[in-house]
């Protein structure tokens, strides 16, 4: 009796290792489940507003091969993508292809972040670390455009708005893009983005 004791004990030990080792796992891996942000007229079934906007709505998607999204379809989804935001979004930033232009006094104009391998660029706008990177250099409120799921244009709002030729530019990226998003201007701000305009001609 006392010899099968420590084979009984061992068998519950490893059980309630796995259990910990897949609890640490979820909570330290980068979940595929993103939120981000596609064109309304691409909306599925489970998604939620955008503040303030006509054009794009929030989405809890995954790749899910060839540029498709495969769209979650649990309300539920939409927390854990955002605790993967809260988490990860520094990572996400840290590792983000940005250009910074500056005028000749050296003063931010605009920074571009472009993704043109992956479909979630515009979660990077979503996430916490977002606005928390971004303020320092840009101020408070600062403006996002998001013409296709590769670009993110960021603005200084105190500077005027966005000049002529960007809004040119951002335009034509839009209408081309093979995954357009939207024309609105964004302002970023903690909790996230609030439509506040769109871009025209």
């Amino acid at each position: 009796m006392t010899a099968t004791t420590p084979h009984r004990y061992g068998k519950r030990a490893f059980v309630i290792f796995l259990m910990l080792n897949f609890v640490v796992g979820a909570q330290t891996t980068d979940d595929a489940w993103r939120l981000t942000i596609v064109p309304a007229f691409q909306r599925p079934p489970l998604h939620k507003p955008l503040r303030g906007s006509k054009t794009a709505v929030l989405v809890v998607a995954r790749e899910a091969g060839y540029g498709a999204l495969e769209f979650a379809k649990e309300n539920e989804a939409f927390q854990r993508a955002r605790t993967s935001a809260e988490k990860f979004g520094d990572g996400w930033v840290a590792s983000a292809k940005m250009e910074i232009h500056r005028d000749k006094n050296r003063v931010i104009e605009s920074i571009i972040i472009t993704d043109e391998n992956g479909p979630f660029l515009p979660s990077l706008a979503l996430a916490p670390a977002f606005y928390e990177h971004f303020e320092p250099l840009l101020g408070a409120g600062f403006y996002v455009v998001i013409p296709d799921r590769s670009t993110l244009a960021l603005f200084p709002r105190l500077a005027g708005g966005i000049p002529a030729e960007a809004t040119v530019q951002l335009i034509e990226k839009n209408r081309l893009a093979t995954y357009p998003v939207s024309r609105e201007v964004f302002r970023a701000h903690r909790g996230g983005l609030t439509a506040v305009g769109i871009l025209e001609e």
